[in-house]
């Protein structure tokens, strides 16, 4: 049974590859359903789960544990397993090398493991996701910071959910980043990012160019009381290893907030600043497979001469205020009292 959604909230459905609790895995997707949940201008009705910072059935076991530990009673979908074409190797297991290292896994001693959750038994997320924003015409924003298989799939299912969706913010990309020649995102299913982003869909696209710009430290994370709730806890706790375990690969202070960004601009849009672009994504190639390639409108019309007033451009992200993003974080999740 579906939950009402209270008034006035944006409705969103999370699609995403958590892994809090997996030692050496990323936890920007728990702190981004963190910030959904706890959020008074968000209401989360549906998460799905795909392949990519974690396997679909250890990020699906991620999403239920968090949804069972702070009580929510909303649906989770486990989806695809693989990409559309890419092969699996080599990100799975440079994604999962770092879970076997035994100094990981000390670091990660204290952080409670996510539970056993048959990921078998709850397929069907691009169906889902078709079924839902079908019900719910021009209400659904999905808010896409995984690798993008279970979208496009889902628009396989229903050429006609361009016209339905509200928007779909996607974490996703690197443009120009130095050491990037593939973001993650894009680079697992390349073919799947090429679907969505040209697909005429509503999209906001927060690209590594733009998320590189976030910064969580451990005296940020100080900011948030452990014992408030079990929502704070559980961003607390999966939150502190990983500080550490990125610091030391960027060689920075902290670790950076890809994925609570794309939930945050959707309650403070003055968090970030954006440009309409036409964007593509290269599907050729071995180094540059994945990339998003951008233009401005009006450098296509000039310079190319190509006739696009029908192209759909895309909201891309440029700048963050990095201070006005913690301070939504952690007010949403200081005032959530369940």
């Amino acid at each position: 049974m579906e939950t009402a959604p209270l008034p006035d909230r944006r409705r969103i459905i999370i699609d995403c590859d958590p892994g809090n609790g997996i030692p050496g895995a990323d936890i920007d997707d728990g702190l981004a359903l963190a910030l959904a949940v706890a959020s008074g201008a968000i209401n989360l009705d549906m998460v799905t789960v795909v392949s990519g910072n974690t396997h679909r059935d250890q990020g699906f076991a991620v999403a239920r544990t968090f949804v069972d530990l702070v009580g929510l009673d909303i649906p989770v979908y486990a989806g695809a397993s693989t990409a559309l074409l890419e092969p699996s190797e080599p990100w799975r297991s440079r994604q999962d090398r770092t879970s076997h290292s035994d100094a990981v896994r000390a670091a990660w001693s204290a952080v409670p493991p996510p539970g056993a959750y048959d990921a078998q038994a709850a397929l069907g997320a691009a169906a889902e996701i078709v079924r839902h924003v079908r019900a719910h015409p021009g209400e659904m924003t999905i808010v896409a910071i995984g690798p993008l298989t279970n979208i496009a799939q889902a628009l396989q299912l229903d050429p006609g959910l361009p016209q339905l969706v509200r928007e779909i913010v996607i974490m996703g990309g690197a443009f120009d980043v130095p050491g990037f020649l593939q973001e993650l995102n894009f680079g697992i299913d390349p073919d799947a990012a090429r679907i969505v982003l040209t697909s005429g869909c509503p999209i906001t696209l927060l690209p590594l160019d733009a998320t590189s710009q976030t910064l969580l430290r451990h005296q940020d994370l100080d900011l948030v009381d452990p014992d408030r709730s079990p929502l704070t806890r559980y961003v607390v706790e999966t939150t502190r290893p990983w500080i550490d375990l990125a610091a030391a690969w960027r060689n920075i202070d902290g670790c950076l907030l890809h994925d609570p960004l794309a939930v945050a601009l959707l309650i403070d849009p003055g968090i970030v600043t954006v440009e309409e672009m036409m964007v593509d994504v290269e599907t050729q190639g071995t180094l540059t497979r994945g990339r998003p390639i951008g233009w401005t409108k009006e450098s296509l019309r000039l310079h190319v001469g190509l006739d696009i007033s029908r192209a759909k451009p895309v909201r891309v992200v440029k700048t963050v205020d990095n201070d006005r993003l913690l301070r939504t974080m952690f007010s949403a999740y200081g005032s959530w009292t369940g």
